[in-house]
């Protein structure tokens, strides 16, 4: 998905899609997504950088 991304970094592409699963419903991991992308914004998940 990182190539189709219009994202600046790998973290951006993941929100995108944390953002999807926000939109059908689902968790990631048993958690919500949104409490995820938060973590991700505050920086205490920690995204790969490729």
């Amino acid at each position: 998905m990182a190539p189709r991304s219009m994202a600046k970094d790998l973290s951006g592409t993941i929100k995108e899609i944390l953002g999807t699963c926000v939109s059908v419903g689902c968790t990631v991991d048993g958690k919500d997504p949104k409490d995820l992308q938060t973590e991700i914004s505050e920086g205490d998940v920690e995204a790969p950088l490729e």
